[in-house]
Order: C-alpha cells, then structure tokens, then sequence
C-alpha cells in the first residue's frame, strides 16, 4: 500500500511539474513572425489623371499577386478602396482576411490577410484630422486605425494597422501628433498587459515632421521600438549628439531621398507583455513594380517587410472572447455608406465656404 502510494506521488509530482513548465506557454507558437506593409494606392483615378498614368484596377491585381508570393505571415495594406476585391482575389495564400469597410469616401482603406487566424475586428477613426480641399484630403475618408487580434499559434498579438495625415505642412503635423496620441490612449484602454505591433503608412519619419512627434508619444512615453531603427540604424532613434551626422550620412548617400530608402514611412514598431517579447530580426523596402525604371509603379511607397522572433516565458492565454471578422449586412453597410457620403459632402461644402472666404 506504501508502495502505491508513493507511485501515485510521484505521478502527481510529474503532472504538477508538467503544468508549471507549460501552463501559458504556447507550444504550437512560431520562432519568428514576419510582416509585410503597404500602401496600395487603391484610389479611384483614371490613368489619364494619374501622375505615373497608372491604370489602378490592373496595378492592383499585379500587386496582389507580388505580395502575395512575398511569404510572409502577415500583410497589412492601406488605401485598399474601391479596388478591394482586385486585390483580395489575387491573395490566395491567405485564408485569414479583413472584409472591406468600403471604398472612398465610405471607407478607411485598411485591410489584414493573413496566415494566422483573425479575430476582433475594430476601425477607428481618427478625431482629428486636416485637409479637406485641400492638404492631400485626407478628410475625405474616415482614415484611422484598424485593429485586430492575430493567434499566432496560440499566443495572442493586437495588431494595429494605421494610416495617419499626409501632408507636412504645420497643421497636417499637428494632426498627427494628435493621432499618435489617440492612438496610445485606445492601445492602453483596449490592448492593456497585451503584446502589441502596430504597422502601417505613418506618413512620419524619425528625421522629418518634427511636430509630428512620433519619437516623443510612440517611442519615448509610449515605449515602443522601431523595428528600422533596431536592425538597420544599430538602435540610433536619431535623438543623440550624432543625429545631425547620421542623417547626414544617409541624405548624402542617398542623394537626400529617403521614401523607401531609410527612416521611411511604411514601419512597424512593437511592444512585448504578458510574458512574450519580440525581437526584430530583419528589415527592408523594396519596390514592387511592373515597369523598369519607375520604382513606385504599383504601390504609393516601398512595400516594408521585416522579422520578428517571438519569445514566451510565462505566457497566459487571455481568457477572452474570440469573434472571427463577419462581413457586414446590406442594409448595415448601405446606411454606413449614406452617413460617410452625407459626411463627405458636408465636409466638403464647410471647406469650400471656407476658401470662397479666404479669397475676399
């Protein structure tokens, strides 16, 4: 009876040992995660109009089939309007997508696919915004963030796809300082204690649109890091003595061009918690393009991939609820689209009056 009862201590010892050693962690997770960013320049204009004489639908449904052979795990998109399902159909090696929000001005033209599973879904305008007529329009469609939660192999990441104001003038800088800081505020009320990764067309650098101020809310109050920054720049964020130097280094190498060069607006930056960190391993633009000589043929911007090694200790699977992405009913969708025209109009009519009086 001794006996058995020692073999049935030990039986419990090799259990407990067993759930200390992997109670949270995720034995099915990756070594490493990689993602894709781009801009895809979906926009309705005719190549008659177009600066490079793009015609968009066919630009579209090439870049789709270049990103999609691109293999990475994860490709986040902006501007993906009213050429979505061009787009999308090309995208096979991705089961795991968001469904459009619409095209301009119905909808921010963020969108997901994946390798991984997506679940929770959310798009968030930004509160403030400039430049209807005028400072790149970027009033014109409710442009923002799209968040999501990705399971990647059993550990949870929020992702946030983003696409912030384009322009630099002074007022266009202010937005987006405006909307990193709307952005921080929605990441601590909605991602608390989770790892987080957010991607996107920044429309800021480390080195320009200083009133932006990216490095002081997303990197230094926010703690983030900059997966360019981590791989490429040996962890300068351009703020020491040297940064004059540095950015001088680049501009001559460079011929004083940065967009998909260096410190360019397609990023990711990231934030380990809840006991996973992430490690940046790789990092780089390149120009997907279908004409020689014409880098920016297909895309608005260099496409931006980079790795990150994954690494849980202690890890804890939120016990939350999981919602995969649904597309939204007809009639939901069709009285979406009447408030964002009726927006649009409006916005678009206040701005005038407003020129009409700066005139006289």
């Amino acid at each position: 009876m001794r006996f058995l009862n020692r073999i049935l201590c030990a039986c419990l010892t090799v259990l407990m040992l067993s759930g200390v050693c992997f109670v949270g962690f995720a034995a099915d997770a990756p070594a490493s995660l990689t993602v894709a960013c781009s801009n895809v320049e979906g926009l309705p204009i005719p190549a008659l109009f177009s600066s490079r004489h793009k015609i968009v639908p066919a630009a579209e449904k090439k870049l789709g089939a270049m990103l999609n052979q691109s293999g990475t795990d994860v490709v986040c998109v902006q501007e993906d309007f009213q050429f979505h399902a061009l787009l999308a159909s090309q995208m096979t090696n991705y089961p795991y997508r968001t469904f459009t929000s619409g095209g301009i001005p119905v909808g921010d033209g963020l969108n997901v696919f994946s390798k991984y599973p997506i679940y929770n879904v959310e798009r968030v305008a930004w509160d403030t915004f400039s430049g209807i007529l005028t400072n790149d329009n970027d009033g014109l469609t409710p442009k923002g963030f799209l968040k999501c939660t990705l399971d990647v192999g059993g550990i949870l990441i929020d992702l946030y796809d983003i696409h912030t104001d384009a322009s630099k003038a002074m007022e266009d800088q202010l937005a987006k300082k405006a909307q990193f800081e709307q952005l921080n505020a929605y990441i601590d009320a909605h991602s608390a204690g989770r790892p987080v990764l957010i991607t996107g067309d920044f429309n800021c650098t480390l080195h320009t649109y200083y009133y932006a101020e990216f490095y002081e809310t997303m990197i230094d109050k926010a703690g983030f890091r900059d997966v360019w920054v981590e791989t490429v720049n040996g962890g300068n964020y351009l703020r020491g003595d040297d940064a004059e130097a540095v950015i001088a280094r680049y501009n001559a190498q460079y011929n004083d061009l940065f967009k998909g060069l260096w410190d360019s607006y397609e990023r990711l930056v990231y934030r380990g918690a809840g006991g996973v960190a992430f490690t940046p391993t790789a990092h780089q633009y390149t120009f997907y393009t279908d004409r020689p000589g014409e880098p920016q043929a297909l895309s608005d911007h260099a496409v931006m991939t980079c790795t990150l090694q994954i690494s849980a200790q202690d890890y804890e699977r939120p016990q939350t609820a999981l919602r995969a992405p649904e597309d939204k009913p007809f009639g939901e969708k069709a009285a979406c689209a009447f408030r964002m025209v009726t927006r649009c109009v409006r916005l678009i009519l206040s701005d005038l009056f407003r020129l009409v009086r700066e005139l006289f």
